[in-house]
């Protein structure tokens, strides 16, 4: 005799109207992003240091600098991201991209205030000497920011598309 079994997996209960962010989930992204940021940034300078002990080449050193700061941003905006929609319970698409789209925007308010206050003077000049050789001018260092902004955007609306929960679904098995 067959039996038939119901599980309930995971659901919100209700409809919603309108969009439900969750701004404990956005500041606890924006939290991630930093304390990565912070991770892999004394982890650079500690490789750049080391580097530098061992007599190469300064330029080679910005230049890896400026790629490792990137990357960095990158990695922490997609970890941020990620977390906040994750820890927010988010269950909508939308939802889950707004989210992520104000992680990156306090994320880099947040780092943009730091920068300007000082807190990033040591990375910031391995920055500009490792990127004086190579820009031909405004119009590069411009585009070059722009393009950066952009891609750090979708790395974090990539995040919290990932981090979000997906829909419940009822299954219905049958037991023998």
């Amino acid at each position: 005799m067959a039996v038939e079994h119901e599980v309930i997996i995971e659901r919100p209960s209700g409809t919603y109207e309108g969009m439900r962010v969750s701004w404990g989930g956005v500041w606890a992204g924006v939290l991630v992003v930093l304390g990565t940021l912070l991770l892999l940034t004394t982890l650079g300078m500690a490789i750049g240091f080391s580097a530098d002990a061992r007599n190469v080449d300064p330029q080679k050193i910005g230049n890896g600098a400026v790629i490792w700061a990137r990357v960095s941003l990158l990695v922490g905006l997609f970890l941020g991201g990620f977390g906040a929609t994750r820890m927010s319970m988010v269950w909508d698409r939308f939802t889950g991209l707004a989210q992520g789209a104000l992680v990156w925007v306090v994320s880099l308010i947040v780092v943009l205030y730091l920068s300007a206050n000082g807190v990033g003077l040591v990375v910031s000049s391995a920055l500009i000497n490792g990127t004086t050789q190579r820009i031909q001018g405004p119009s590069t260092v411009a585009w070059s920011t722009f393009l950066s902004v952009v891609l750090s955007l979708l790395v974090a609306l990539a995040g919290s598309a990932l981090g979000r929960r997906r829909a419940a679904a009822r299954v219905t098995r049958e037991i023998e």
